[in-house]
């Protein structure tokens, strides 16, 4: 198995392709032409290398003769789709018959050619509908993922929004539950948000939103939901993280908000910590406890006390 060496310097490979065919002169043609159209050809002499290539690389298109030494063709192509269902796959064959055609189909091949072609242009124009084919379905993907993400994203901070925070708390209190495992919240609320808005206007608002927001995701860990809960409030929920833990962690963000940038004036948030316990019988008492906490350390009115922890978490 080797790569194609005879790419043209001036092409912009656009998408990786093996061909697994036992004939090297017919093996070295469709690599040519592929690799004229652009293409990253990765070449098998049999099927033995044509599944040690799918377990090497990503391809984007398989183009397969049906009858090698190893394996036959619709086994390389069963193989593939374990690994990718989306691969593209075409199957070429010189002893060509409706059975062997319907075999293909169901096996999910994209074409099948028979040998001798035509004309290389018959080949190129399957490849590239293939490969146009592959693409279509990568982009699609993408676009759902988008949509995805954006459905449980709140658009200013780029934070999780509360859909995400309300699926993801109802997960982790059941998992704390039936493995006795620890599992935390901490609530963030700017102090003078309104303040902001009235006296710089509502983009300067937007804008110390954003900079709690990134103070928050800089201090927490990769496994920590960090939420917009709403207006000015943050919700972050901490997998096993006890009272402790999680109170060091709401001082770590109150710190980093401190030393943010802001510009205009300084930012100012009261945090409340609570862990979760079987006392609490449903996700809103929880979210209840860790919002009194929060309120208890803005009454306070003292840096020193912008953190409180609420029963059971003391």
């Amino acid at each position: 198995m080797s790569l194609t060496e005879d790419m043209e310097p001036s092409s912009t490979p656009n998408g990786l392709v093996l061909i697994a065919e036992d004939d090297p002169d017919y093996r070295s043609l469709l690599s040519r032409r592929a690799s004229k159209m652009g293409l990253e050809v990765v070449e098998a002499k049999d099927g033995e290398q044509a599944l040690d290539a799918l377990n090497e690389h990503e391809f984007d298109v398989m183009v397969v003769d049906l009858y090698m030494p190893e394996h036959n063709g619709l086994e390389i192509i069963n193989a593939a789709r374990k690994l990718d269902p989306d691969i593209q796959a075409l199957i070429m064959t010189g002893s060509a018959s409706v059975e062997t055609a319907v075999q293909a189909l169901r096996a999910g091949v994209y074409d099948y050619l028979t040998k001798p072609l035509e004309s290389m242009t018959t080949f190129e124009l399957a490849l590239s509908r293939a490969l146009e084919r592959r693409r279509l379905i990568m982009e699609n993907k993408r676009l759902f993922e988008e949509v995805q993400r954006l459905a449980v994203t709140d658009p200013l901070t780029g934070l999780y929004n509360r859909h995400k925070l309300q699926d993801s708390l109802s997960i982790e209190m059941e998992r704390s539950h039936r493995y006795q495992r620890p599992l935390s919240i901490i609530m963030v609320d700017m102090d003078d948000l309104k303040v902001i808005n009235d006296s710089f206007g509502h983009s300067s608002g937007d804008a110390a939103l954003k900079c709690v927001g990134e103070a928050i995701q800089r201090s927490v860990r990769k496994v920590d939901l960090a939420t917009r809960f709403g207006g000015d409030e943050f919700v972050i929920v901490l997998p096993e993280a006890d009272c402790q833990e999680a109170r060091a962690v709401a001082e770590r963000i109150a710190s980093e908000i401190d030393r943010a940038d802001f510009g205009v004036c300084a930012l100012s948030v009261s945090l409340g910590v609570a862990q979760w316990s079987p006392l609490y019988k449903s996700m809103e008492a929880f979210i209840d406890a860790v919002d009194n906490a929060m309120y208890q350390a803005k009454r306070s009115g003292s840096p020193s006390h912008r953190v409180v922890a609420v029963d059971p978490c003391l």
